[in-house]
């Protein structure tokens, strides 16, 4: 039998496709994940199914829309419940068929106002090292455990959940340790910022997030390969930056010069006709940056910094596969969960700005039988999925509503292979977003205002709202036309409860049961 290959999936959180150096961006923070984009598959057209962490990693893990999965918004839970209501993870399935899966970083099931699960053996993960935007947990408790001296630098450095006063297992109350670490570290760097969202990080690199998240998933690996080499491995290593805060440690945070930095992209118009884009603005006071172009460039360059801090992390895993000769059984994805405006437009973050920044991912496949190419396939959050089980050679897989892009991976003619979407969907609470494979895209805010049209060929920068104008009606009725064919293509997918039992279905259906129950801690709630 043909050996499964082992698979690396590298996440990030908060990263535009436009801001690699290989796909264009102006900063060359990136040479390790350039270099692999050069020795593997680089798909320029990747949109983020959803522009918000939680419900695109949940999207990311069933391979459903937000409808389906459930969870439409950050701080949801996405835990096991009846096989009638939920689905399998990809983990589930390639646990079946004989991977041993480890997950690394950040994961954004469950609400982040509650501690850390302790395993996420209901998502297939046979072993887990969460760590969170939030940061308290497992990397706090590997500072205070290895590096005492540095313990306090790095509490104050984490965000004040409500289980902060009951911390660990003893219930230690470390709020006010929490806020005099933080008056006395943090808010001087902050005072001393244009914004008090960008700062240089008091930690040194080796005991940052980033440097953690690798450790814990090389420890995996290394472990896994010298105690069962013949059984392949799942590795998915995500990490939390280059997320907001802009805050990279040093060298990082001062390895590129902010007047080297391009300038945002302008906004095509001086107040958004949507009220929500209007409010985003305002985001942790982003607006009082707005037109401040030197303080934009200093954010940018932070930004790339966290972004080159993560590229030299990704080196060593690249570098330890080398050592070990591992490459001819490994695949590696490099993705992210959606885009970071970072200015552009005179926005910030992600979500409800479908700009390009906000919605276009990279996506970058390399590593055993991967052809070295450049594609413009259409390709979504959605298509992981079933990727991944086509890369596991898995017979047995619940319904999903991707389309696989293994064999793009491996074809030289895309065109042969018919498996291409003619538009995906980009959705939210308060919006839908329709991208074409002709080049176009079309957002509805559900308020109402605002509603976006732009040709992407002949306006790659998006100054033109071609909505409201009258010549363009006809193509605004063709694409809302498509926009409600898209939104019914998760309803028209198989359901669960109406599988068949097929022959290696059964033991699926008998073993896993699973998600998605919208269910915030009723104490936060």
């Amino acid at each position: 039998m043909e050996r499964r290959p082992n698979i690396i999936f590298i996440m990030v959180d908060q990263l535009g496709a436009a801001e690699l150096h290989c796909y264009g961006g102006e900063v060359c923070s990136t040479p390790t994940i350039d270099h692999l984009a050069s020795r593997g598959v680089r798909f320029d057209r990747c949109y983020a199914s959803s522009p918000l962490c939680a419900p695109s990693r949940a999207t990311f893990l069933t391979g459903r829309s937000p409808e389906i999965h459930g969870i439409t918004d950050n701080n949801l839970v996405l835990r096991a419940m009846a096989w009638a209501n939920g689905a399998p993870t990809y983990a589930h399935v390639l646990q079946k068929e004989g991977y041993k899966t480890g997950g690394f970083g950040k994961f954004h099931t469950s609400p982040m106002q509650s501690p850390e699960p302790p395993d996420l053996r209901s998502l297939g993960f046979d072993e887990v090292v969460i760590t969170e935007d939030p940061k308290l947990g497992s990397w706090l408790d590997w500072i205070e455990r290895e590096y005492p001296e540095h313990y306090r630098t790095a509490l104050a450095m984490c965000w004040p959940m409500p289980y902060i006063t009951q911390y660990g297992e003893e219930g230690r109350n470390l709020w006010d340790e929490w806020r005099q670490a933080r008056e006395e570290i943090i808010l001087p760097l902050q005072s001393s910022s244009p914004w008090a969202v960008m700062y240089p990080s008091p930690l040194p690199k080796e005991l940052h997030q980033t440097t953690f998240i690798t450790n814990e998933a090389l420890r995996f690996m290394q472990h896994h390969v010298q105690e069962q080499p013949d059984v392949p491995f799942l590795c998915k290593i995500s990490y939390v930056d280059p997320h907001d805060p802009y805050d990279p440690p040093a060298p990082y945070d001062s390895i590129f010069d902010p007047d080297d930095m391009p300038e945002p992209i302008p906004a095509a118009v001086r107040h958004y006709e949507s009220p929500i884009l209007e409010i985003s603005k305002r985001f942790n006071g982003f607006d009082a940056l707005i037109g401040n172009l030197q303080s934009l460039k200093q954010l940018r360059a932070l930004y790339h910094g966290s972004l080159r801090f993560i590229d030299d992390q990704i080196a060593r895993i690249v570098r330890w596969l080398d050592e070990t000769g591992l490459w001819e059984d490994t695949i590696l994805v490099f993705t992210s969960d959606h885009g970071e405006m970072l200015g552009d437009h005179e926005l910030i973050t992600k979500g409800v700005k479908h700009y390009d920044k906000g919605i276009r991912s990279p996506l970058i496949v390399c590593g055993t039988g991967i052809m070295p190419k450049v594609t413009d396939r259409l390709t979504c959050t959605l298509d992981f999925f079933p990727t991944l089980c086509d890369w596991g050679m898995a017979g047995s897989r619940p319904p999903l509503e991707g389309r696989s892009f293994a064999a793009a991976c491996t074809s030289e003619d895309n065109e042969t292979l018919n498996t291409e979407w003619d538009d995906v969907l980009v959705q939210g609470l308060e919006h839908r977003g329709l991208i074409t494979s002709d080049r176009w895209r079309l957002t509805m805010y559900f308020d109402g205002e605002g509603h976006q049209m732009h040709d992407l060929h002949n306006d790659p920068t998006e100054q033109q709202n071609l909505y409201a104008v009258a010549d363009w009606s006809w193509k605004r009725q063709e694409l809302m036309e498509r926009m409600i064919c898209a939104m019914m293509r998760s309803g028209r997918t198989q359901q669960y409860e109406n599988l068949p039992i097929q022959e290696g279905m059964k033991c699926l259906v008998d073993e896993f049961t699973f998600i998605p129950l919208l269910e915030p801690r009723n104490e936060y709630s």
